[in-house]
């Protein structure tokens, strides 16, 4: 196995890392201080590079790569990471091309040419709305639910801690894939998975104050008798469970890129500064600790990375080549990287910080974006810690490290 980028790939990352240093990088900070959000020439400028069409095929606007569009998409992520380290920008683009697929994958025709063409040029959103006041990472717990009637579904239920409210209710056209049961009885083989506009007639939001991605809104929705036509539903009523498990897996694979390309600028900052930086008359590199904790981020980064790029590869495999890798290979692999990303690229941020020392305390410097915006992957958003741990242990042990079987 080559896991080496190809020549194609790789000019596509200079391309855009060209792009991200000229473009994106010098107004980071603005876009995490100010409610507007992420200016339109930036997601028009990464349409235009075809980045949000990633995961979209050509006939809907979008400039998939058949077999490569994981691969290519982890590629992007991390580049705009390395850009935008309050992952303000990262998280957004992310889950457009990351649930996009979904729709890709299991949407009507109805839906992919609803969606797919606004999200490959950026003028529309569509996100993922599963979390609830009662419970993010326990799916199986939602209580949102829906009835069917006469080929209409109609939704009543809340959502909490959903990214994207401001940008598909004021600025762009779009909405969210929502997760909600149609059968209270059948567990967790009662749940459809569905797209909801979220200017529906019904809707109404909240959006909260975060303490870091300030240029990404995140709230909440309340449906009440909100209507939506059955062939926004992602593969078939009561199936959802299972589809929006496997949004999940591309969707973290995409979350531990943002937090790779964070880990790649933070120890690019560090080496840049303690070579420079000098005490007691010599560099800050020359003390052995923290050249040491250097070279151990460093280790740690180069295996994730490549883990990452394995990762992509075999989530390219499982869409094109049926057969090739069970869901559960998968979901095993990406719940590593899930694991593992978040927690280096905090390290990694604070290593930085504190060789920094007190200039990393101030908002000149880009490193306290870093740290307020990968906290959010290290607290629970795409699922938490403690249950990729959980589907870690399940895949290694077996049912037996299941707690509620």
């Amino acid at each position: 196995m080559e896991f080496r980028l190809t020549s194609e790939q790789e000019i596509f990352r200079r391309t855009l890392r060209e792009w991200c240093e000229a473009n994106l990088e010098p107004i980071a900070a603005e876009i995490d201080s100010k409610e507007q959000g992420i200016p339109d020439k930036i997601i028009k400028g990464l349409a235009d590079l075809g980045v949000m069409g990633i995961t979209i095929p050509e006939e809907y606007g979008g400039s998939m790569i058949p077999g490569q569009e994981i691969t290519l998409a982890n590629v992007a992520v991390q580049e705009i990471a390395r850009a935008d380290l309050s992952m303000s920008v990262p998280v957004y683009v992310l889950l457009n091309i990351g649930w996009g697929y979904l729709v890709t994958l299991h949407g009507s025709e109805e839906l992919k040419k609803l969606v797919l063409p606004k999200v490959a040029s950026g003028e529309g959103f569509v996100g993922i709305a599963t979390t609830e006041a009662g419970g993010g990472s326990d799916v199986a717990n939602v209580a949102t639910t829906a009835r069917l009637e006469d080929g209409k579904l109609i939704i009543n239920g809340e959502k909490s801690y959903i990214s994207g409210i401001r940008e598909t209710t004021e600025q762009r056209d779009g909405g969210h894939l929502t997760l909600f049961r149609t059968d209270p009885d059948a567990g967790h083989r009662g749940f459809t998975f569905a797209y909801i506009p979220s200017r529906s007639e019904g809707i109404s939001t909240t959006v909260y104050e975060d303490v870091g991605r300030g240029g990404l809104s995140t709230g909440g929705f309340r449906y009440k008798d909100v209507v939506i036509p059955e062939s926004y539903v992602l593969g078939e009523i009561n199936r959802g469970f299972y589809v929006n498990m496997e949004g999940f897996n591309a969707a973290r694979i995409l979350v531990a890129a943002a937090c790779v390309g964070a880990t790649e600028k933070a120890l690019e900052l560090s080496i840049e500064y303690v070579k420079q930086r000098t005490a007691f008359g010599r560099p800050l590199a020359k003390f052995e600790g923290i050249s040491f904790e250097i070279a151990e981020d460093k280790s740690r980064f180069d295996q994730i990375q490549m883990w990452l790029r394995y990762t992509a590869w075999m989530a390219d495999q499982f869409y094109s080549e049926p057969g090739s890798f069970t869901h559960n290979d998968l979901s095993h692999a990406v719940s590593i990287c899930k694991l593992e990303a978040p927690h280096l690229a905090l390290e990694t941020v604070k290593h930085s910080m504190m060789y920094h020392g007190a200039f990393a305390f101030t908002k000149e410097c880009p490193l306290e974006l870093a740290y307020r915006g990968v906290l959010s992957y290290v607290v629970g958003a795409e699922g938490g810690t403690n249950i990729q741990k959980l589907i870690i242990a399940r895949e290694t042990i077996g049912p037996e490290a299941i707690p509620y079987r």
